[in-house]
């Protein structure tokens, strides 16, 4: 199985992959990929026939993010770095499954809200997970901000979950009708290479100063653009890659409803466990149940008909839905099977059935 270890130094994140004895990892494309610096991963080299080491930014895992509140703006801001990196693969003929697309393995860095991912060039055949787990993962985690209505999250999910299949152009489109300013940011910011990482200004501009002196033909053979916004260094006066009314939380005069709707206080509804009698408070656009305690928002006790992730209620507005995740034994809503991965609306006093596990729906 492979391991990873996280360690902050020196305003660096620093991550170790110790490989399985059957993990077989193709060094001349390692290599080659240490050598194109592409921005949002972070730069392997190999220290011993086993183990890997990661360097970038300053970071911490996208599961710890994920456990603070997130905007709208925020929210969006994640997806859309992830759609971004799937097409930043496909343009450098890389394997979108050699990413860990793990929250976990997925960092962030609290300055310039960037996402950075491994890519491990395996030849043997590895479940690292896929984009869309990541984005179900980052939405199913997601805890709008107390002030805002959380529906962008349903609504995010909701749309990934009618998708007949991964487009990620389609996401793409959602995320720019949702807010066009997230992914012209992220566009703008995300053409520039390079293979040294550091949040200070000072450092970069003595580094590069140097490599420019070594460069007697005038190339750039960092492969670091011209323009210092694609260069991954942000003004004295940024704090991320966000555009100052981007950051405040500040839309275009077109664009006032949404922030209305984000205003509105969302109301969350309940369930009533029938064997326990006990009262389950949502508190998630999003809320998870199932067996598993790692997985879920709430952990069906001495019940093993019900599957680990069984269930998700969701929260839109002063709607509420059910969907059934595959699970084994289904979810009815008054006595009703529901198809898998669909969202089927439920009512104040509606019955919920987790398999043979009843609970009562209330608002």
């Amino acid at each position: 199985m492979t391991k990873f270890k996280a360690k902050r130094k020196d305003d660096h994140l620093f991550v170790r992959v110790k490989l399985s004895h059957s993990d077989v990892v193709s060094d001349a494309e390692l290599e080659s990929f240490a050598s194109v610096y592409i921005r949002g991963f972070l730069k392997p080299k190999k220290l011993k026939k086993n183990l890997i080491e990661y360097s970038g930014p300053m970071g911490i895992s996208l599961f710890e993010r994920m456990r603070l509140p997130v905007t709208k703006y925020e929210f969006l801001f994640i997806m859309e770095q992830i759609v971004d990196s799937y097409q930043k693969l496909q343009r450098y003929n890389l394997l979108p499954g050699r990413v860990i697309w793990d929250i976990h393995q997925v960092y962030y860095n609290e300055s310039t809200k960037e996402l950075q991912f491994i890519y491990i060039p395996f030849i043997t055949v590895q479940d690292s997970g896929s984009i869309r787990t990541l984005m179900d993962a980052v939405g199913y985690s997601a805890i709008p901000q107390q002030e805002h209505s959380g529906d962008y999250i349903s609504r995010f999910i909701f749309f990934l979950n009618s998708l007949p299949s991964f487009d990620v152009q389609k996401i793409e489109k959602f995320i720019e009708r949702e807010d066009r300013s997230v992914v012209n940011t992220i566009k703008k910011h995300g053409t520039g290479q390079s293979g040294f990482m550091t949040n200070k200004r000072q450092e970069y501009y003595k580094h590069y100063d140097e490599k420019s002196d070594d460069a007697d033909d005038g190339s750039n053979p960092t492969g670091l653009l011209d323009d210092d916004e694609e260069t991954g260094l942000l003004d004295e006066d940024e704090t991320s890659l966000l555009d100052q009314d981007e950051a405040t939380g500040l839309l275009n005069d077109d664009d006032t409803a949404l922030l209305d709707e984000n205003q509105v206080n969302i109301h969350y509804p309940s369930l009533f466990r029938v064997l326990t009698e006990e009262t389950v408070t949502i508190n998630k656009p999003v809320f998870r149940l199932g067996k598993e305690r790692s997985y879920v928002d709430y952990f069906v006790t001495d019940n093993n008909a019900v599957s680990r992730s069984h269930a998700d209620i969701i929260t839109r507005s002063k709607r509420y839905f059910v969907i059934d995740l595959n699970s084994k034994n289904k979810t009815f809503i008054n006595d009703q099977v529901i198809p898998v991965q669909q969202e089927v609306e439920i009512f104040d006093g509606d019955h919920i059935k987790l398999a043979n596990e009843e609970f009562e729906f209330r608002i």
